[in-house]
């Protein structure tokens, strides 16, 4: 597969990578995950979920079938969606991501230290699973619809440093000030993309602590006819300990619901 940067075409003018073989651009974030992907004109975003999750390592062979099966290649995969038992430190996560990438690597994802796929990672609070598992994934195909979607990655409570925003504190005011953050991140990733909150057809937002006021218009409530659509909330953390707060932005054009793995 051709790994190239390349300008792309949108209001943001930032560089996207060149995915060929999966049809699909890619804005780069990080050796585990990238920011954001955009498909080809002529394809769309689905999204796969799970009723019976799978242990990561049944997943990626399942995965692998599955785009066999509807007549697209591995490269089409584009986004990735795990629970894990529980918060991780950082060296654990370190650990963690190691299978992943190898995986990605033979599948022609990563781009020399960077990631081609979107990811979210989440610790449940409750009914967590007993060993990391996958939950949904999406991938591209053909569309004859003008509109193809995104992915992009969830955003947790931590910045790209490490830093964990207002680390320690689950006060009313902490929360809040987690929250912001993820809500400013993901409007300027969407924007870097050309895009914009009105492109999302879905939110999501998983914490344990209370945010006072959510829906106000300094947090959710200030991201307009979005919320028309909904929210879908989960009693539950980003995947580092410390973190308290993620936030996901889907803009998948079809879903698939799969009954079993």
């Amino acid at each position: 597969m051709t790994q190239d940067f390349c300008s792309s075409q949108g209001p943001a003018e930032v560089f996207l990578l060149d995915n060929a073989a999966g049809n699909y651009k890619i804005l780069p974030g990080g050796v585990a995950y990238c920011t954001g992907i955009l498909p080809y004109e002529g394809f769309e975003v689905v999204r796969v979920q799970l009723q019976t999750w799978l242990p990561l390592d049944q997943a990626y062979p399942f995965i692998e079938a599955f785009l066999n099966s509807v007549g697209r290649p591995v490269q089409a995969f584009c986004g990735i969606e795990i629970r894990v038992p529980a918060q991780l430190t950082s060296e654990d996560w370190s650990n963690f991501n190691t299978p992943y990438l190898v995986q990605l690597r033979r599948w022609g994802l990563m781009y020399g230290d960077l990631s081609g796929v979107c990811r979210s990672n989440i610790a449940l609070a409750d009914h967590p699973p007993q060993t990391a598992s996958l939950c949904a994934f999406s991938y591209t195909a053909p569309t004859t619809s003008k509109e193809g979607g995104f992915c992009l990655s969830g955003t947790a409570d931590i910045a790209p440093d490490g830093k964990i925003i207002a680390e320690g504190d689950t006060s009313p005011t902490a929360m809040r000030q987690r929250a912001r953050y993820t809500i400013d991140v993901i409007s300027a990733s969407l924007s870097r993309l050309g895009l914009s909150w009105r492109d999302a057809n879905q939110i999501a937002i998983f914490h344990v602590h209370e945010i006072p006021n959510l829906w106000g218009s300094t947090l959710l409530g200030g991201l307009g006819e979005t919320l028309s659509r909904g929210l879908v909330v989960y009693r539950a953390r980003p995947p580092i300990s410390g973190g308290e707060v993620e936030l996901e932005v889907r803009g998948a054009r079809r879903e698939l619901i799969l009954a079993g793995g």
